[in-house]
């Protein structure tokens, strides 16, 4: 990468290079039976040069000699040849001020116990898909009901990402990944049958309990059957963490990217320091958070991770910056540049984490409701609307609530607005994960429309 950044300044103003090494175990699971293990490495490299405020990519996934000169060469080509851009104002340099306080360093990202299991193939990690294979036998199904797994996945990873550009930064991270999951069918006697899923993903091996995924998985596809039919009505909704993962990944977070807000494709455009959502709701995103899935110290730009106040007690009080949108607006990168050897960066969520000065257990957020629901999942989240929050969505595993009791539902679809549903937010939960990008508890919303 040192000799890539020397070949780029020979020919244009700036030079970033970034380097990718990822190790990559993985295990696809059908029915009862280990259907497939793979275990791949992989090198990438990413150039990024700045000819006369004029950008150019390129990258490579070979580093011989040449491959990388070439890559340099072809990312000087485009450089030349693109538009002008008044908005970019350079690359990140060492001495700016997100830089002076230097790097911290997030804690429990990196696990041991998981470059071993790299290193000793996959007998080891099979060995995790039986338990959670065996959890799914621990769970007590009525007698007329029967659960079968029908498929499901492990995997265990290892990266390093190395950012070095021509203004003084030269910095690496290094972190460890474990994710696994299984979906489960469950029949009656009487024909009926659902699914249901469960899954966990962490950067400590220690911090799984695989047995837990496969038993619970059983639990939501077994207490889904049987589901009534509700009337269409608007009533309170009681989303779960992994419901909750769903919307927010695909509507709030890119509403709140200042690549959108200032493209005006995001609803809170001109909206910074008033009130967005329910008072009761505050909003964080931590690159710096301990064992957080996305934690590292810096980002993909080599900017410090930093916590970032998106909201505070419902006011909106920032977006999400990479150098290139914090220039345009002219203020610091919050750290959020996100982005892989592939492609240039763009701002996106570390860990995104919802949180509130009080919380209740979800016995307590069920108790005060005397009519509702209470959804595992959502799905079709992908086609709501960015610009404008609108969502039409289908609830999965959901549950009615009667004075507090719950019941299995079926066919139920939820049409709303992201924007409505964050106002009307009552109360957050006991019950906080980590879900890829999103770190949130249930969320209890005063209404929302379902539609029968």
């Amino acid at each position: 990468m040192r000799k890539a950044l020397k070949k780029a300044l020979e020919s244009c103003d700036q030079a970033e290079i970034y380097g990718e090494k990822g190790d990559v175990l993985s295990i696809d699971l059908e029915r009862e039976e280990v259907k497939k293990v793979k275990h791949v490495k992989s090198t990438g490299i990413g150039v990024r040069v700045v000819i006369s405020n004029k950008v150019g990519f390129s990258y490579t996934t070979a580093l011989e000699k040449a491959s990388i000169e070439g890559c340099v060469v072809h990312a000087i080509k485009q450089a030349r040849v693109s538009e002008h851009d008044p908005h970019f104002l350079g690359l990140p340099p060492l001495g700016s001020d997100a830089l002076r306080s230097g790097y911290t360093e997030p804690e429990k990202t990196f696990d041991p116990q998981i470059t071993k299991l790299l290193d000793d193939g996959g007998d080891d990690a099979i060995e995790y898909c039986m338990e959670m294979l065996h959890g799914t036998k621990q769970y007590e199904v009525r007698k007329s009901v029967t659960c079968t797994p029908t498929e499901g996945s492990f995997a265990a990873a290892h990266d390093e990402t190395y950012i070095l550009n021509s203004e003084g930064i030269e910095t690496s991270n290094t972190g460890t990944y474990v994710s696994a999951g299984i979906m489960v069918v469950a029949g009656s006697s009487s024909g009926d049958e659902t699914s249901g899923w469960e899954g966990k993903v962490s950067r400590m091996l220690g911090d799984v309990d695989f047995e837990w995924i496969g038993r619970e998985a059983v639990k939501i596809a077994a207490d889904s059957l049987g589901g009534k039919k509700l009337k269409t009505k608007q009533i309170p909704v009681v989303f779960s963490p992994r419901a909750m993962q769903n919307l927010l990944t695909h509507i709030l977070i890119p509403q709140l990217s200042a690549e959108n807000v200032q493209r005006k494709q995001s609803p809170y455009y001109g909206k910074k320091g008033e009130e967005i959502a329910s008072e009761a709701l505050t909003i964080i995103d931590d690159g710096t958070m301990p064992g957080g899935v996305n934690s590292r110290k810096m980002d993909g730009e080599g900017v410090p991770t930093q916590p970032t106040s998106l909201v505070e007690e419902g006011v909106l009080k920032n977006f999400l910056y990479d150098s290139y949108t914090a220039g345009k607006d002219g203020v610091e990168s919050t750290g959020n540049a996100v982005r892989s050897f592939s492609n240039l960066p763009a701002p996106g969520a570390t860990n995104f984490i919802m949180n509130a000065s009080s919380k209740a257990s979800k016995e307590e957020m069920f108790s005060g409701i005397r009519e509702g629901l209470f959804i595992n999942d959502v799905i079709g989240a992908h086609t709501a609307s960015r610009a404008s929050g609108d969502f039409s969505v289908v609830a999965q595993n959901a549950f009615g609530i009667k004075k507090g009791d719950l019941f299995p539902v079926t066919q139920v679809m939820l049409a709303g607005n992201m924007q409505e549903v964050l106002k009307h937010v009552e109360m957050l939960g006991t019950d906080t994960r980590q879900i890829y990008n999103v770190v949130s508890p249930s969320v209890k919303v005063s209404k929302v429309q379902i539609v029968a």
